[in-house]
Formats: C-alpha cells, sequence, structure tokens
C-alpha cells in the first residue's frame, strides 16, 4: 500500500496523542510489488503484493521499547504504544541512548519514476517474452524475473522531525543453461526508470554468453590477473563497506585501525585512480536521502583518489568522539573510465574474465579476507580475446586488495552483485592483478 506525503504524517501523528513515554520514534513503511517469474523456458508465476508496516519505539529515560504493527485501527494503534512502553519500562538501560532527532533538511532524491508505477502485466510478459522465445530457438533453458516494485518510508518523532520518500525499481534477470548442464549465464540489471531495464539486451547477452561457457577447460588455481565485470565489482565494493565502520577503527577492531590508536582517515588505501562515494541525488542510481534514524544522507566520499575520506558513524559514537555522524550509504558509486569492457578484454595478454561471483562469505574481519565462488561464466583471455570457458574457482581475496591492485578501470554502470540485494550500485569493470583462486569449483 502506498501513502503519500499527507496521509502518512496523518497516520504517524495518531500514535502520539496516546504516548506517555518520554519520546517516541515512528517508521512508516509501505509497498506495491509484482513479479512475474519464468522457468524451463516458461511462465511460472505472477505475483503481487502489497504491505504496510508501523514501527513504533517509545523511549523512557534510557530505556527503550519497539512493537511493529500492520493494523491501524484506534485500538490496534493505542495497544502498540502501551506495549512499546511497557517493554522500555522492563528493559535494562541503554548505555549508547541518544535521544531522537531534532528537524533536519534533507536533499531532494528523484528516485520515483512514475514509468515504473504505471507498468502493465502484458509489458512484463514483453520484456520475457525475448529470452524464452531466443531460448527455445537456441536448445537453450532459461529462467528468471522480471520484478518491479514501488515503496514509501516516512519517519517522525516527537520532537517534531518528519521525513518522507517515494521511490520505485524495476529488475530484470534472467540464468540461460545449456540442455547439458555444462554452460551457465546470468544477466541482471535493476533500475529506478524502467525505460532504463533494457530486457533484450540482457537477454542476448545471457544467451551468447551461455554457450560460449559449455565444456569449460581446467586450469590451475593460483593468482591471475583478472577482468572483474561491474557485477563481480560490485560485490567486492559492497563488502569493503560493510567494514567501514568508525567505532570499531577507533577500538582497533578494523582493517581500517590506525597503528597506536585511531582510524586511517586521510591515509592513501587503495589505487589512487580509485574514487568512491555515495550520493542519494546522482541521476545515475538515486536512492533514498535519509535513514530510519531521520539522519540525512548526503553526498559523500569515502575514498577520494585512493585516500579514506570517511567510515560510517553512529550518533552514539560520533557524539562520544567528537566527530560528526555518517549514516550508513543507500547508493554506491565508482567513478569509471571511457574504456568499454571490449576494449580491457582487447588490452590483456592473459588473463581470466570473471562474470559474477557467488555466496561470498568473510574469513578474517580485520583483513576483510573474503572467500566465496566464481559462477555463471568464467573465461580464458589470451591475446586480447576470449579463447574459452574455464572451470570455476573459490577464491580468496579482500577488497582492499583488488582496489589496490588495479591495472585498468572501465566505463561505469549500474549492477547487482551477489550480495548487493535492493542497494543502488554504480560501478566499472577492473582488471586486477593478483587475484587468487584458491581451489577449483564444481559450481556451473
Amino acid at each position: 500500500m502506498i501513502l503519500n506525503e499527507n496521509e502518512a504524517r496523518k497516520l504517524l501523528d495518531r500514535p502520539k496523542k496516546y504516548s506517555k513515554a518520554d519520546s517516541i520514534e515512528l517508521v512508516l513503511s509501505g509497498s506495491n510489488s509484482y513479479n512475474l517469474r519464468f522457468a524451463l523456458n516458461s511462465l511460472s508465476t505472477n505475483g503481487f503484493a502489497d504491505g504496510l508496516s508501523l514501527s513504533v519505539t517509545s523511549n523512557i529515560g534510557r530505556k527503550s521499547g519497539s512493537v511493529s504493527l500492520n493494523k491501524f485501527g484506534d485500538e490496534d494503534i493505542k495497544a502498540a504504544v502501551e506495549r512499546s512502553e511497557n517493554i522500555a519500562r522492563l528493559s535494562p538501560d541503554n548505555n549508547e541512548f541518544v535521544p531522537p532527532l531534532e528537524p533536519q533538511e534533507y536533499l531532494k532524491s528523484n528516485n520515483f519514476s512514475a514509468e515504473t508505477e504505471s507498468i502493465s502485466s502484458s509489458y512484463r510478459a514483453g520484456q520475457i517474452e525475448h529470452v524464452i522465445d531466443k531460448s527455445i530457438s537456441e536448445n537453450l533453458l532459461a529462467a528468471g524475473f522480471f520484478e518491479d516494485e514501488v515503496s514509501f518510508t516516512a519517519v517522525h518523532n516527537s520532537n517534531g522531525l518528519f521525513a518522507y520518500n517515494l521511490g520505485s525499481l524495476a529488475g530484470f534477470s534472467t540464468t540461460v543453461r545449456t540442455k547439458d548442464g555444462t554452460g551457465s549465464s546470468r544477466s541482471q540489471k535493476q533500475y529506478v526508470n524502467v525505460k532504463d531495464l533494457n530486457a533484450h539486451v540482457l537477454s542476448d547477452r545471457a544467451i551468447t554468453r551461455s554457450v560460449l561457457s559449455a565444456n569449460p577447460k581446467e586450469l590451475s588455481p593460483g593468482k591471475y590477473t583478472v577482468i572483474l565485470e561491474p557485477a563481480a565489482t560490485a560485490d567486492m565494493i559492497a563488502y569493503c563497506s560493510y567494514f567501514m565502520d568508525a567505532r570499531s577503527a577507533d577500538e582497533g577492531r578494523s582493517f581500517f585501525s590506525k597503528s597506536g590508536g585511531g582510524n586511517k582517515i586521510g591515509e592513501t588505501i587503495i589505487d589512487t585512480r580509485a574514487t568512491i562515494y555515495s550520493d542519494p541525488t546522482d541521476p545515475k542510481s538515486p536512492s533514498i536521502p535519509f535513514n530510519r534514524e531521520g539522519m540525512p544522507r548526503n553526498k559523500i566520499y569515502w575514498f577520494e583518489n585512493g585516500v579514506l575520506r570517511n567510515l560510517t558513524r553512529s550518533r552514539f559514537w560520533a557524539e562520544k568522539t567528537g566527530q560528526p555522524a555518517v549514516p550508513f550509504y543507500s547508493n554506491l558509486i565508482m567513478e569509471g573510465t571511457d574504456k568499454s569492457l571490449e576494449e580491457m578484454i582487447a588490452s590483456t595478454d592473459y588473463g581470466i574474465l570473471v562474470t559474477r561471483f557467488w555466496y561470498i562469505r568473510t574469513v578474517d574481519p580485520r583483513t576483510i579476507l573474503l572467500t566465496g565462488l566464481t559462477r555463471d561464466g568464467l573465461f580464458e583471455i589470451k591475446d586480447g580475446k576470449i579463447a574459452g570457458s574455464v572451470k570455476n574457482f573459490r577464491f580468496n581475496e579482500s577488497p582492499i586488495g583488488v582496489l589496490s591492485n588495479i591495472l585498468e578501470i572501465g566505463q561505469a554502470e549500474n549492477a547487482v552483485g551477489a550480495e548487493t540485494g535492493n542497494q543502488q550500485m554504480h560501478v566499472p569493470p577492473l582488471k586486477v592483478k593478483d587475484f587468487y583462486f584458491s581451489s577449483l569449483s564444481d559450481a556451473i
């Protein structure tokens, strides 16, 4: 269910009148989402879901209690507020409690598209018809989703803060496999405006790569020069960001901790050609300009020409250290160049082209060492050309190592990684030296 700004404000005013707590914090969110799923070259399911939920947090002294509800009669709201207060009274003091924010100023983000909101069932079917028909003609098997959603988030508290954002997202994904089970390729993109989503191009790419990836040969594990396509780059950058917390750095528990105390802000950490930032107003990947506390998300550089510029910092830790609070991002953008992926391949004497990663997990938080698998197309490059497919690997690598060993940076584009979810990412392909593949994998 979607409420406009006035409707959201009116609903959020209702719990306040029942509150007897020192302060109350409210987060209201709703969505209308559609999906059309296909498998084995046939439509399989057509789904629609709508929802509306309210989170109520009551604060009494330094104690807090939270309740969520999806029924909005007066008695339901009153009961939820009373329950959150009862939970607060029974809870221990939170030594890191900070009171709700005062009213804030927010950037205007254009992360909503009327075109996405008005997508029809026939349009969704038309977007996947191409991949099904072509897969049948090529004797391949296709599966995937077309998904679109409109959602809103509204934040309000007893100090007068109010924030509202309406957003949309349309996504297409397809996995195409050869019938002998030896070849596979996947394409996935998501955009605020469905007009930017070209399912036919994504389908053609997956079909071509699927055939190319069949019957892979086996290479020995070891260190290789690799070209990471944007989906793989997105996972590396996103995982790096998950560890960029100022408190863990200041307390000596992080890669970003400085020897002798403090953190590495201001130090050159990665390749000096690498610049990574967040900006909810950037038209390449617009996103929500506040978090669930109502903290504003402004443009912020994480790395600038290789130098660490910022770490995320909670309001409690900001107050304790006398530094500015820095909320977690809603998008990540890495600056690219004008070099195409094809040009990067052509400039490579020998290397491995990585389409995407899968099942990434942390091995060592202190070094941000990760392990995971390659999947859906791994290719050998010889003399500037793709020479054929190779068997998948397990990798052991750190995003910091990847971003420090850059040989070339390509054109940035919207990307979806295996572990990035609905976070907006706009990143380039990267050519990287000494990427470590630790063992072979039977994944396809």
